[in-house]
């Protein structure tokens, strides 16, 4: 996966795409959240990507709370620590003094993007930032990734979201934890919420390295691999969200099971 440098730079506090605690922390109104899941290819029983697309929309406010938590729960049998993908790791430290330049390129796990909307004059503007999955040291045993959120335009901003899979509960296979932390804004910065994250988690656009017989070799990495039964209904997926203010939001979906001949057109 090739991506232009990032600019060296510590984290900035004056604008994060992700969280604002400018507001107060007050009981807000529940957003409404959707969910959409996908898998391409969509083959029973072979390597494939993974997208994620979660939308959050107001309900009475003009925008929704600022995030503070995430948890996406994934289907049994999708197994991603097994996956080949983050053969190597990388640390919130050299995300902090080097940008994404300095992880190993065979660290990353997939890419995405946030967008964020902040009110200027009763006017709702929109500022997408991207985001790289990284590969993380285990905590206890446990895969855990690095969410490095990155923003070059007006924004300007860099994030890390520690992210950590757990053990589920069935029909889920397992629990991706994001911790989704609360930065201040300067006073003249605007207030910035979550409308949109998409995540990719997978091999479509990764390149890995390997050194043989004295030469480096580029490959692509296998991925998750799809189970070769389809549950009954389809492969579910759930999103839990945590707002300031002590509100919470959930959506659930499933991806339909391939046809019989094993892939959706």
């Amino acid at each position: 996966m090739r991506r232009s440098p990032v600019p060296r730079r510590t984290l900035l506090t004056a604008a994060a795409c992700l969280a604002t605690v400018s507001l107060p922390a007050r009981a807000l109104a529940t957003p409404a959240v959707s969910l959409h899941a996908a898998f391409a290819p969509e083959i029973l029983g072979h390597s494939t990507t993974v997208n994620f697309r979660v939308q959050i929309a107001p309900t009475t406010e003009l925008l929704p709370p600022p995030l503070t938590e995430a948890a996406i729960r994934y289907p049994a049998g999708l197994d991603i620590s097994l996956s080949g993908l983050g053969i190597e790791t990388c640390s919130a430290q050299t995300l902090e003094l080097s940008g994404l330049q300095g992880c190993p390129p065979d660290s990353l796990m997939g890419e995405g993007r946030a967008i964020a909307e902040f009110p200027v004059k009763h006017q709702v503007f929109r500022e997408t930032a991207q985001i790289a999955i990284v590969r993380g040291a285990e905590q206890e045993g446990r895969l855990a990734m690095l969410l490095y959120v990155y923003n070059e335009t007006a924004v300007n901003a860099e994030l890390i979201l520690p992210s950590q899979l757990f053990p589920g509960v069935r029909p889920f296979g397992g629990r991706l934890q994001i911790q989704v932390p609360l930065v201040a804004t300067l006073p003249e910065a605007p207030d910035l919420a979550v409308a949109e994250i998409q995540l990719v988690l997978g091999p479509k656009d990764l390149v890995y390295y390997e050194r043989a017989h004295g030469k480096q070799i580029r490959y692509k990495p296998a991925g998750i691999k799809l189970p070769g039964h389809c549950p009954r209904g389809g492969f579910p997926f759930a999103i839990e969200l945590g707002f300031l203010g002590g509100s919470h939001a959930s959506g659930r979906t499933a991806v339909p099971c391939p046809p019989r001949s094993g892939r959706r057109g």
